[in-house]
């Protein structure tokens, strides 16, 4: 006779939350878990990243009161930043990537990471100021519509990572020029982003609301 074991709950949810939880988590773990082509690694693989990816605004750090009085100018964080791989970033915003994604005592770190995305029209930016931020930005050599968004996907796999799924959110329409294998497999990408994400809002919802139920209740009048 075989035995069985019970799933253990996940901590702080009720179950039936945890098992949706669950089967959301499998089915973006075995949406694909081969490899489309050479040199990307099977979505279960891929870095869970313990941020949520941020978009920065040109401008987003500036009080608006003082650039109307004229005591403070609006600055473009594209003059703070360093492009890698001859391309330059045309739209005014970036997306974060995780501080330590490339190793500081590997002087090739940074080249392969460029190589990898070189088809893409996203460009691998890193800052000048004393954070040292990276990111990826849009290009000039934009495909238009939603497929560029598709590159900006892409381009977070290609360098071992799950898209920030909380600010890059799949096109509606594919992109003919990918092939479905791809395609299949930057969805199956994003889905595992997005359980990523739900759980840990499910996690802190479910923290509030038992902090609400401990309180001590007000009588009703």
């Amino acid at each position: 006779m075989t035995k069985t074991t019970a799933r253990r709950p996940v901590p702080g949810l009720p179950p039936h939350v945890g098992r949706m939880l669950r089967r959301a988590g499998a089915v973006a773990s075995a949406a694909w878990q081969g490899c489309p082509e050479e040199g990307l690694p099977p979505v279960r693989m891929l870095r869970q990243p313990g941020w949520l990816g941020h978009v920065r605004i040109s401008g987003e750090h500036t009080d608006p009161c003082a650039v109307q009085a004229g005591a403070e100018k609006v600055t473009d964080w594209r003059s703070a930043y360093t492009a890698h791989g001859d391309k330059d970033p045309a739209e005014n915003e970036y997306f974060g990537l995780p501080e330590d994604l490339f190793d500081p005592e590997d002087d090739n770190a940074l080249d392969r990471a460029v190589e990898a995305i070189a088809h893409l029209p996203v460009v691998l930016l890193s800052g000048l100021y004393d954070e040292m931020e990276n990111g990826l930005a849009r290009t000039e050599a934009q495909y238009g519509g939603g497929e560029d968004r598709w590159s900006l996907i892409e381009a977070y796999v290609r360098l071992g990572l799950v898209p920030p799924a909380n600010v890059l959110y799949p096109p509606h329409i594919p992109d003919p020029k990918r092939p479905e294998r791809l395609t299949a497999y930057l969805i199956a990408a994003y889905l595992r982003a997005a359980c990523h994400q739900a759980t840990g809002q499910l996690r802190s919802d479910g923290r509030m609301v038992r902090r609400l139920l401990s309180q001590p209740r007000t009588p009703v009048a």
